[in-house]
């Protein structure tokens, strides 16, 4: 009987609208609320959803057709929708909101397969199917649309131009991989010429779309938008093979910096032993030794000399620092020994033990998830901590802006690392997340993306997150605990930092 239905509709054929995503070809996860537009003249589908828990329902809302509730199962659900050719869109909600266990994302239902036909009658063939009863859920009101929201996010955060760099080691001699998302006044092309600083020497490179279809690129987290190139640092590297220091910039015509608080810093390794990969996993995912190097250096060195800026004194000259989940010492290798003297905290007993190993002249502690830490007040002129308040849940973050304004002392700096609206722009779209959802993390101005297992909570499990700020919530909030000063962003790849002043 299924052979004389028509064919499955394939999932190029539908709009996805928000809330999906296909991690592989032939079928599609969604979050707890999505939407789908049906672009064809047959309004009758079923639509078929495969649901992970053992009950639930799905809430379907049609401008035309009204809301309907189906009562979903384990396992494989056929839906039937009325989808007038003058309402083709539908919205979607999942309930409960329950997550798997297993998983960081959260899942809602997993669509399978779509039949559509011109009567109900040619659907029968497919068995049972669910007619759902009329319900009362209604989608949230979307004002903001989908092209003004776009323009506003490259205006705001790539409108200057935004410069991420990366050292290549996999092959000799080393390479520099480049990617610009240039002015939003500079003329649109797929390829350019822009100047590089490399140790103060001008440098043309010509960059161009790339989606890395032929795998060269190692920034593939980066949207189709961002124009690409890479420079041989043969020149920079010793007859050993090794890559000796670096200082790159985007530049003008002039030499003047185009992407100020985002140039790379290469230093080498640091001082001490290199930790192996399941520690930097714990702390940065799985990149490469280069990427870990590189962005721990970058991160040393525009902290040395943003001190500066604000304090107007040598950063050897500092009072005592604080490395505010230390990890496996990405950034504490670069400093130089008891100049400032640096203390260092984590939540990770794993890397604790690797840093009190190999990072001696660190005085490292491992500490609990929740505060206090075990500092008298105002011991510390700087603390920082790179990607923490990326995995905190927003009770966790208060909680913690309070005790590191209790241990900053006063006129003293607090330096923390979010993934803001930048991020959200360069993750999720144009090439992912749509702008309903841009529009959500706008309005509530932060977003929990779901507990991330990587070990490193395990005195806690759950507590670990991925967590998203807007900056209008970053002054607006942390603004009881410190002055917000500034925010430097792309200071940290796709993070930007915080700048905080203890009052």
């Amino acid at each position: 009987m299924l052979e004389r239905l028509p064919p499955a509709t394939p999932f190029s054929d539908w709009d996805l609208l928000y809330g999906l995503n296909a991690p592989e070809p032939g079928f599609v996860w969604t979050t707890f609320t999505f939407g789908l537009r049906f672009n064809y003249g047959e309004r009758h589908v079923a639509l078929m959803v495969a649901y992970p828990h053992d009950a639930g329902v799905l809430h379907v809302h049609n401008s035309a057709g009204g809301s309907r509730d189906y009562q979903l199962s384990h396992g494989e659900n056929w839906i039937y929708l009325n989808a007038p050719p003058n309402a083709p869109r539908f919205d979607f909600s999942v309930s409960p909101q329950r997550a798997m266990p297993e998983e960081v994302r959260e899942l809602g239902v997993l669509l399978r397969i779509a039949h559509r036909a011109a009567n109900r009658a040619e659907l029968d063939a497919l068995g049972d199917i669910n007619e759902g009863v009329p319900g009362d859920w209604m989608p949230a009101e979307r004002i903001l649309a989908g092209p003004l929201l776009t323009r506003c996010l490259l205006e705001s955060f790539v409108g200057p131009g935004l410069f991420m760099s990366y050292i290549d080691l996999r092959k000799r001699p080393p390479a520099l991989e480049v990617a610009v998302f240039p002015p939003s006044w500079a003329p649109p092309a797929t390829e350019r010429t822009i100047k590089l600083a490399i140790n103060g020497k001008i440098v043309d490179l010509q960059v161009r779309r790339d989606r890395n279809e032929d795998g060269r690129y190692c920034l593939a987290h980066l949207p189709a938008t961002a124009l690409r190139g890479r420079v041989s640092l043969r020149a920079y590297t010793s007859w050993r093979g090794v890559l000796k220091p670096l200082d790159v910039r985007w530049v003008d015509d002039e030499g003047r910096d185009l992407a100020t608080g985002q140039e790379l810093y290469w230093r080498g390794n640091g001082h001490g032993k290199l930790p192996p990969d399941e520690n930097t996993f714990r702390v940065a995912g799985a990149v490469s030794a280069s990427f870990f190097l590189g962005s721990g250096a970058s991160w040393f060195v525009k902290m040395t000399k943003l001190y500066t800026e604000l304090t107007g004194k040598p950063f050897a000259a500092c009072g005592n620092v604080l490395d505010w989940g230390i990890g496996c010492g990405r950034i504490a290798r670069f400093f130089e020994r008891d100049k400032p003297v640096l203390y260092g905290v984590d939540i990770d007993a794993v890397n604790i033990d690797w840093c009190k190993q190999h990072l001696r002249w660190v005085k490292t502690a491992q500490t609990s998830p929740d505060p206090p830490l075990p500092f008298a007040d105002g011991m510390f002129e700087l603390v920082y901590g790179h990607s923490v308040m990326t995995h905190l849940a927003e009770a966790d973050q208060l909680a913690w802006l309070a005790e590191l304004a209790r241990v900053t002392k006063p006129g003293g700096y607090c330096l923390l690392t979010v993934l803001n609206e930048l991020s959200w722009f360069i993750r999720y779209f144009p090439d992912g997340r749509s702008a309903d959802q841009l529009e959500a993390f706008i309005r509530a101005g932060i977003i929990d993306d779901g507990s991330l297992d990587v070990g490193v909570d395990a005195d806690r499990p759950g507590v670990y997150r991925n967590m998203s700020h807007t900056s209008a919530y970053i002054f607006r909030v942390w603004a009881e605990f410190f002055e917000a000063v500034k925010i430097v962003h792309g200071f940290a790849d796709l993070q930007s930092l915080v700048v905080l002043r203890r009052r």
